[in-house]
């Protein structure tokens, strides 16, 4: 391939990356011959592009064919404070939310689930236990390191580093090592064959400095080398983010700044929204969803193919939830189709598993699934010893209107097998606090991380894991986990989530109720907005109109 056919490749790849807009691939392509044209995918794409109608924009971006405009300031609004922008330690979407932005990742997805290269340039799978990386060699750090393989070893040996305390160490527990090759070619040796690899590298696998997190504190003081650095972080207002003029992506970020602002009531987002005091936000208020989408001056962006598995979290370690009688008893009264409507006013589907019904890992016969059982909840009751009730105390979640909902309505559901729920209400990094130690009885939780069920069962229920909040262990589940994870007949992972699954139904750590789909609502605008499986906020392709 000629210097002109490799320009034009990455033209296409920048394009089917969504890093350019249709009408800047137009633009550019102009200055190709045809013989660049024709060696390369870049002549269907004009072809396919100059013909399309753009109505493929609705479920990816309103405005993603727009040209960006670059400059200005976007306020985005979160739903509460994050907890830490550390990569390795952050738990909770409003930290990941935010530092996505400040972070790169060796590899990530776009809007089809596809991997696509960010520090990695390319990669090869030379076998079931060698990963290949070769890496770009223009990325540097916000505090001026240059970018290298020592940098990916030292993340990942980090966050295998138990003194770390990473949330996500069992992600990456099946890499033996990582051989640094030369500074942009890097070599993961595995101890097993570990199917999820590339699917983790994609969800959490923000890559970090030595020398930036040895010499100041990484929870308060990120430095990566993202499209935008941290500026300052006022605690129960905003964080707020700058243009990295470094950034190794040519042309990126659009925008000058970026203010977070913690907004923890819906109705205070939308009206800021409306307003024009921020112009972006996510957790859209459900029963205004509908209105809101016809609002002629925002634009609104989803995805059918990323979304969030929301649960009740039954703590197993301590009474009363460590009676598995009692934990199948909230099982069979509960009512999903109830909980759907009412929290959710109709919106997204019933939940049964870690994944939406339209995945390819969607399989079983979860139990309970025509509804509630009353009568097999009371069995139940009477079998965990009480026959006669008891008060159980939920934890509630202000800031997530439809957990709470879920709450309220469990609340009326649960009384009619004899228990009665006490609701106690509290700030997302409070409860996460509380969640994360097990000191609670009952709450509504979710997780981010369900494009490969190992992302799922490996974190949540794994014996050990940090991210295992309901304190639950089943030596049979955890072998199943790990056959599964080393497993890379697509068949036979099936088959194994199947069993595991079978045993959580009945062991009732945790009842999947709802999986909800993901919104973003912003001002007209702004574009270049979309939703990934890894729902990275990816502001640094994003402008804002004059």
């Amino acid at each position: 391939m000629n210097d002109e056919e490799t320009r034009a490749a990455a033209l296409a790849h920048g394009f089917l990356s969504g890093h350019l807009s249709r009408r800047d691939l137009l633009r550019r392509s102009a200055m190709f011959g045809g013989a660049a044209l024709a060696a390369t995918t870049l002549g269907p794409l004009l072809a396919a592009c100059g013909t399309s109608s753009g109505k493929s924009a609705a479920t990816s971006g309103a405005s993603a064919t727009t040209a960006p405009v670059p400059g200005g300031t976007l306020t985005a609004a979160l739903t509460g404070n994050p907890s830490s922008m550390d990569p390795a330690a952050a738990g909770i979407y409003t930290s990941l939310q935010v530092l996505d932005n400040i972070f790169s990742k060796l590899i990530t997805m776009d809007e089809k689930g596809s991997f696509v290269g960010e520090l990695a340039s390319s990669w090869t799978q030379e076998n079931p236990l060698t990963y290949t990386f070769n890496l770009v060699d223009n990325a540097t750090f916000h505090n001026g390191e240059k970018f290298t393989a020592a940098d990916v070893k030292y993340t990942f040996d980090r966050i295998a580093n138990p003194k770390t305390a990473s949330s996500y160490a069992s992600a990456y527990s099946s890499i033996k090592s990582i051989q640094v090759v030369s500074p942009t070619k890097v070599v993961f040796h595995l101890s097993t064959p570990f199917a999820p690899l590339l699917t983790n590298l994609a969800q959490n696998g923000e890559i970090v400095n030595k020398k930036a997190i040895e010499s100041s504190d990484p929870t308060r003081k990120p430095v990566g080398t993202g499209p935008f650095t941290f500026v300052e972080w006022v605690q129960g207002d905003h964080i707020t983010l700058k243009k990295n003029p470094n950034y190794f992506k040519s042309g990126e970020p659009y925008l000058d700044q970026i203010v977070f602002k913690f907004l923890n009531v819906d109705k205070s987002r939308i009206e800021a929204l409306q307003s024009g005091q921020v112009d972006w936000v996510d957790a859209v208020p459900l029963d205004e969803l509908s209105s809101l989408k016809a609002n002629g001056s925002l634009n609104y962006v989803t995805s059918a193919l990323a979304g969030i598995p929301d649960f009740l979290a039954l703590n197993t370690s301590k009474a009363p939830f460590n009676n598995k009688a009692l934990r199948q008893a909230v099982a069979a009264a509960i009512d999903r189709k109830q909980i759907l409507d009412v929290a959710y006013f109709g919106a997204g589907e019933q939940g049964f598993m870690e994944v939406p019904s339209g995945s390819k890992w969607h399989t079983g016969s979860p139990p309970h699934s025509n509804g509630p059982d009353l009568t097999l909840a009371k069995q139940k009751m009477a079998e965990a010893g009480y026959a006669n009730g008891l008060t159980v105390t939920y934890l509630s979640l202000p800031q997530y209107p439809e957990l709470q909902k879920t709450g309220v309505v469990l609340k009326d559901q649960l009384a009619k097998i004899g228990i009665t729920v006490k609701l106690v209400q509290q700030e997302v990094t409070v409860w996460f606090g509380n969640y994360a130690k097990g000191n609670y009885e009952m709450t509504s939780a979710y997780w981010s991380g369900t494009i490969d069920p190992d992302n799922f069962y490996s974190t949540q229920l794994m014996t050990g894991s940090p991210n295992n909040d309901t304190k639950y262990s089943n030596p049979a589940v955890d072998a199943l986990i790990t056959k599964a994870r080393a497993t890379t007949d697509e068949a036979q992972r099936t088959s194994l989530y199947d069993q595991i699954r079978t045993i959580i139904w009945d062991d009732v750590p945790l009842i999947f109720v709802h999986y909800e789909t993901i919104n973003y609502l912003m001002r007209k605008g702004v574009t270049g907005s979309t939703v990934n499986p890894p729902l990275e906020l990816r502001l640094g392709q994003v402008s804002k109109g004059k």
